[in-house]
């Protein structure tokens, strides 16, 4: 026998590692992965962050110009009065002076109505082809793309016309003589471009680049367009920079993710066995909340609800709870458990001597199985109290799956003079359809429309709607939530008697709902003689 139970655990030893080396080898697996996705993507990065890089620069650059597009009217406007235009010694002073002075400009050529022209330029004007590139800039200013024989660049031109000649202003490639460089040898190229004519301005750098794919384009005002284009060279550099890092990102995501999740199973797995641990030792009990009929001021009955106390600790509410527990399907054993326990305790106020009503909350799954109804009943067989003291709850805020089992579960229930209830109507997926679906006669209004009273909420008027409904269809109504003497009046202005909530009395233990019931009792009216302990 030793040696068996000595096997057993062996064998026991060995399953548990072979699954925890399994789990090692999957979470190795995906971290692996996820850290080559990542480095798949530093092509992806590396233009982002070149992109980021060189934009950021240009922008710099950019506004360093004294000579902004949008000025150049006025600018040019302005500088055309320093000449006379007609190429005397004044006039080439003032174009040497001012272009030596102007680091943006390059050059000045001027040209007088009898044809005369000069240039800053002290070996004459340089032949350039010159192509449109914004013809009405200003009414008297357009820009060009020169052209240089000599040069491989093309420049920028602004043009300025006037009644006594022509300007031209040729513009330093400041910017992309700038960034050419800047990360490796003539590996920039910036190109300006109008937005509406192909014509295009490419600095000096090398032209070839113009055949790739821009890397960013920047549309700024009066409708230019700067592109810039790089080297292969360039992208691969940071496509290499990035791969390590980008891997070591996606391994230490996957170590997160893999270390939320295994938190998150240990989490559910330990709420798990907390619930059944407290199911084992009969920890859920049930809370009772009362439910007054305000026309004669008498006890209607109560909701039972479901509480979790733990030894030493808080009661716990159930919206720390319930949630999961309707999830992992233990809410049945739990409603078994309440069921028992309350039935019990109930019995002792003497409640078949009443018509009061104990209303127990379940869940869609419960009525759509006869077989699990059926292990509630039984329970129900050992008490005095009667059927028709019993009412199901079931809420709109979980779904059914088969109404037409759960429309024969209910008709069941019905014969044996158990009522079922809609709870926290028309907050959840099946509207008032369920009502007519499920034959369903009563109704609970839930408290987010009934907290809205005295308000000018929209939910208001959906709460009308709701009463007026419930009037129509000669059902039975009991609002939820009444916290106040205002809200309690309005409801029964409304015709909605039956209330429940805060104001009335909070979800109380047994021996505290006793005291309640013997409170009720001690009026003088014969039906409130029920509920002696």
């Amino acid at each position: 026998m030793l040696f068996d139970n000595r096997a057993r655990n062996t064998e026991a030893g060995v399953f548990k590692r072979s699954v925890c080396k399994k789990d090692s080898l999957s979470s190795i697996a995906f971290v692996l992965s996820l850290s080559f996705l990542f480095s798949l993507l530093s092509g992806f990065f590396s233009q982002l962050q070149l992109s980021y890089i060189i934009s950021s620069d240009s922008e710099e650059l950019l506004n360093t110009y004294s000579m902004k597009v949008e000025r150049f009217p006025d600018v040019l406007t302005s500088l055309s009065k320093n000449f006379q235009f007609d190429c005397s010694p004044l006039d080439q002073h003032q174009l040497e002076h001012i272009a030596y002075n102007d680091y943006v400009i390059r050059r000045i050529t001027i040209k007088s109505k009898n044809g005369k022209q000069c240039s800053s330029f002290k070996g004459g004007d340089v032949e350039a082809r010159l192509a449109p590139l914004i013809n009405n800039l200003a009414p008297n200013v357009s820009l060009w793309v020169a052209s240089e024989s000599r040069s491989e660049e093309n420049l920028l031109v602004a043009e300025w016309q006037g009644g006594q000649g022509t300007l031209l202003v040729h513009l330093e490639p400041l910017v992309s003589e700038t960034l050419r460089n800047k990360y490796c040898e003539n590996c920039v190229l910036s190109s300006i471009s109008s937005i509406d004519s192909p014509t295009v301005s490419y600095w000096r750098g090398d032209a070839s680049l113009l055949a790739n794919e821009p890397l960013f384009s920047s549309d700024f005002s009066e409708g230019l367009r700067v592109n810039t284009f790089v080297k292969n060279e360039l992208l691969s550099r940071y496509k290499e920079e990035l791969w390590l890092p980008l891997f070591m990102f996606g391994g230490a995501l996957g170590i997160i993710c893999i270390s939320l999740y295994r938190m998150i199973m240990r989490r559910k797995m330990s709420l798990h066995s907390l619930v059944e641990q407290g199911l084992a030792k009969q920890e859920f009990v049930p809370y009772y909340q009362p439910i007054v009929d305000v026309s004669s001021n008498s006890l209607y009955g109560c909701e039972m609800l479901a509480r979790w106390q733990r030894p030493g600790q808080d009661v716990i509410s159930p919206m720390e709870f319930i949630p999961y527990v309707e999830k992992s399907g233990q809410i049945l054993p739990i409603t078994e458990q309440l069921i028992e326990k309350a039935i019990y305790e109930i019995g002792k106020l003497n409640w078949q001597m009443t018509k009061q009503i104990i209303s127990i909350n379940v869940v869609p799954d419960q009525l759509e199985s006869l077989d699990v109804l059926e292990k509630s009943l039984n329970l129900l067989q050992h008490s005095e109290i009667t059927p028709d003291q019993i009412a199901f709850e079931v809420t709109e805020r979980k779904q059914f799956t088969d109404l037409t089992m759960a429309s024969d579960v209910i008709e069941q229930l019905r014969i044996q003079g158990i009522g079922v209830k809609l709870d926290d109507a028309g907050t959840g997926y099946g509207g008032f359809s369920y009502i007519q679906q499920l034959n369903i006669r009563s109704l609970k209004i839930d408290k987010m429309f009934v907290e809205n009273i005295g308000t000018a909420d929209i939910k208001l008027s959906l709460l009308d709607s709701i009463i007026a409904f419930g009037k129509e269809a000669g059902m039975e109504m009991i609002a939820e939530g009444v916290e106040t003497e205002e809200q309690s009046q309005y409801l029964a202005e409304q015709g909605v008697y039956l209330q429940q909530g805060y104001f009335f009395g909070k979800p109380m233990i047994f021996k505290d709902f006793a005291y309640f019931c013997k409170s009720m009792a001690s009026q003088p009216q014969e039906d409130k003689l029920a509920c002696v302990a």
